[in-house]
């Protein structure tokens, strides 16, 4: 009786032990559920502030080189990765934020290089380093008018322009046309919206200082809050009209744009040459520099083809200044604006581009561009995401190109681009453009051939 009695009592003792357990439990699983809901809606009060999306490319590039003198070398197996963080805001119904965190990494490299060059930072294959490639402020001054009124303040979207999109099979990312510009780029835009007066209409007033000066010719000293004392030194200034027009009454998507930029006081600075004990390598205005063009794109004719043509001249200016650009042995060689220095005529030049894409199916596009420069063609292309700057060739250029659906958010694209250089210095302002012979030897590259694969990610 006794030993029944104490096996109901440890009994009812693991029971309660037991409930208590099971509560303690299902309490806990309680709580852990709440932090999990509450983390969510802590995310989403940020998320719903700033908005992110990613960009993602990994790439395999194959180089071949050949030198005016006949001699070759090739590049093989360079891999990189292309990384950008996209973000955007809606502070109020007439105020947005748009922003870009960037990387372009050279696999196993942690160099930094272009630092000195505010267009390519995050646009150039560099180290791992991130750079705020965009970061700009769009206000509507005056909402609900029939003619609105737009102020674009800071890191201006200048970079992936027309008609990169059809190539990189996204959306277009950039406002200004490639074959004239491409890079980052600090300023100030106003936008009218002509739409409602003449349909499909726009207009852009573009203003930026793309070279401020911010360290002496000479040293390591940066820039103070202040400023430093340049009163003989005037820093570049950049200007641009651009006028978009879409022409709804076309059966087919499309934009055109006419535009003309003006560079004002383009500096050269000691970064060309390390030796800045050389007479001459210093920090110099060498001249202005002017680039009027016009495209236009056709997007999907016929619901599968997507073509687009862009011309453009440049003029340069030169004021007779030059700066070292190399050395011959121990002799500095000088270069002025397109020139020796001691030249001051105006120079002139032109380029043209041109392709097209045609959707196969749903899965495959296959695509085709072309473009050619003068000798004295020069553009505002120093930060193009494309490491050979192809559309800066003083000469000939061809790419194809053919992508294939990963899927919604995926792509891969496998390409060939040969450029024939007919003129030395492609895509750098500075020095005379030579044409190119077998005299020059190993001193110039005569033709460049890439093959190259890429993987692509945008959500």
């Amino acid at each position: 009786m006794e030993g029944n009695m104490t096996k109901k009592i440890i009994l009812s003792a693991l029971t309660a032990l037991a409930l208590a357990t099971t509560a303690n439990a299902g309490l806990a699983e309680d709580i852990e559920e709440l932090d999990e809901r509450l983390e969510i809606i802590e995310t989403r009060s940020y998320t719903d502030k700033i908005q992110f999306g990613l960009g993602m490319r990994v790439e395999r590039n194959s180089y071949s080189n050949t030198y005016a003198g006949g001699t070759s070398y090739d590049a093989d197996d360079i891999w990189r990765t292309k990384l950008n963080i996209n973000m955007k805001s809606k502070i109020a119904d007439n105020l947005k934020f748009s922003g870009r965190l960037s990387m372009y990494k050279n696999w196993g490299d942690s160099t930094t290089r272009m630092v000195n060059n505010d267009s390519m930072q995050g646009r150039k294959p560099d180290g791992s380093q991130m750079y705020a490639e965009r970061a700009y402020l769009d206000w509507i001054t005056n909402p609900g008018s029939d003619i609105p009124f737009i102020v674009t303040l800071g890191r201006q979207p200048s970079s992936d322009g027309p008609s990169y999109q059809f190539k990189e099979d996204t959306t277009r990312k950039g406002t200004y046309d490639a074959l004239a510009f491409d890079g980052a780029a600090d300023g100030i835009v106003f936008t009218a919206n002509l739409n409602k007066v003449s349909e499909g209409t726009s207009v852009r007033l573009a203003y930026g200082t793309p070279n401020v000066l911010d360290n002496e010719a000479g040293t390591t000293t940066q820039m103070n809050y202040s400023g430093i004392d340049k009163s003989s030194f005037e820093n570049t200034k950049v200007t641009g009209l651009f006028l978009d027009q879409t022409f709804n009454s076309l059966p087919f998507e499309n934009l055109a744009q006419v535009y003309t930029v003006s560079a004002k006081n383009l500096n050269a600075n000691a970064s060309y040459d390390t030796n800045t004990s050389i007479p001459g390598n210093e920090d110099v205005n060498v001249g202005d520099l002017s680039i009027t063009g016009v495209m236009f794109e056709a997007s999907k004719v016929n619901g599968n083809l997507d073509l687009f043509v862009h011309y453009a001249r440049s003029k340069a200016k030169p004021n007779g200044k030059s700066i070292v650009i190399g050395m011959n042995g121990s002799t500095p060689i000088m270069g002025g604006l397109l020139g020796d220095g001691s030249d001051t005529s105006t120079k002139s030049g032109n380029a043209v581009w041109l392709g097209g894409r045609y959707r196969v199916n749903n899965i495959w596009k296959v695509g085709a561009e072309y473009n050619k420069g003068s000798q004295n063609w020069f553009s505002f292309t120093s930060g193009a995401n494309d490491p050979l700057n192809k559309l800066a060739t003083r000469g000939t250029a061809t790419e194809l190109y053919a992508s294939y659906a990963v899927n919604k958010h995926a792509n891969i694209r496998v390409g060939f681009v040969n450029i024939d250089y007919d003129y030395t210095g492609s895509g750098s302002h500075l020095g005379v453009p030579n044409k190119i012979t077998s005299a020059l030897g190993t001193g110039a590259i005569d033709k460049t051939k890439n093959t190259y694969i890429t993987f692509n990610v945008l959500f």
